[in-house]
């Protein structure tokens, strides 16, 4: 399980494997400390003051693969520079540093998306008259209420044409 010493532990242990990989003085935001965040939509997050900040809702839960991902997503940050984003000097460090998001993490996702408390489920019908659930979300989006497919212009899901959205 998932403590306040846990992540901290984590966060020292993950530090040093990734000075092995790109010495510290190479580093554009010297890593400082590791915080607690209720962040509402983020599992974590780094600033330019070099913390970075880990959803609480890592608390109590077993998703240790996931927590690892998050801290090396946000380490990799710190590393290239914030001011990054997302963009491919951002993507080559977070591979470096094996920050890896992908289906092996679904069920770790669903527990922590369900401790962080989403307030709205949005769903998707699709051309075959499936509906699924796309995502939660904290509020209402104007690009699913006023979403209307069209002849060359509209989202797909697995291959499926989405005809409609709605909230719940």
């Amino acid at each position: 399980m998932i403590n306040w010493p846990y992540i901290q532990q984590r966060y020292q242990y993950l530090l040093q494997e990734m000075y092995e990989l790109v010495p510290a003085k190479k580093w554009q935001i010297t890593p400082q400390s590791v915080q607690l965040t209720s962040h509402k939509t983020k599992y974590g997050m780094a600033d330019v003051h070099g913390v970075v900040f880990i959803n609480q809702a890592f608390i109590g839960s077993n998703t240790i693969h996931l927590l690892e991902a998050t801290l090396r997503h946000e380490l990799a940050h710190l590393c290239v520079g914030v001011h990054h984003g997302h963009d491919a000097q951002f993507k080559s460090c977070a591979r470096l540093f094996k920050a890896n998001f992908g289906e092996h993490l679904i069920e770790e996702t669903r527990v922590i998306n369900e401790a962080i408390g989403y307030k709205y489920k949005l769903y998707a019908t699709l051309d075959n008259n499936d509906e699924i659930l796309f995502r939660r979300v904290h509020r209402k989006h104007a690009k699913y209420l006023k979403y209307k497919p069209r002849l060359f212009s509209y989202l797909t899901i697995k291959g499926q044409k989405v005809l409609s959205f709605r909230y719940e």
